[in-house]
């Protein structure tokens, strides 16, 4: 038995990083913080 996500190849959207980043600096207690997760990538 195969799962969908097993041929599922992981790769950084834009438009779901951008999704992301506006909620983490919104929901964040220190945005210098988070952003470092950001920057890396």
């Amino acid at each position: 038995m195969r799962l969908p996500w097993d041929d599922w190849e992981v790769g950084v959207d834009s438009e779901v990083s951008e999704v992301a980043e506006k909620f983490i600096m919104t929901n964040c207690y220190d945005p210098k913080i988070a952003m470092q997760y950001f920057n890396d990538a």
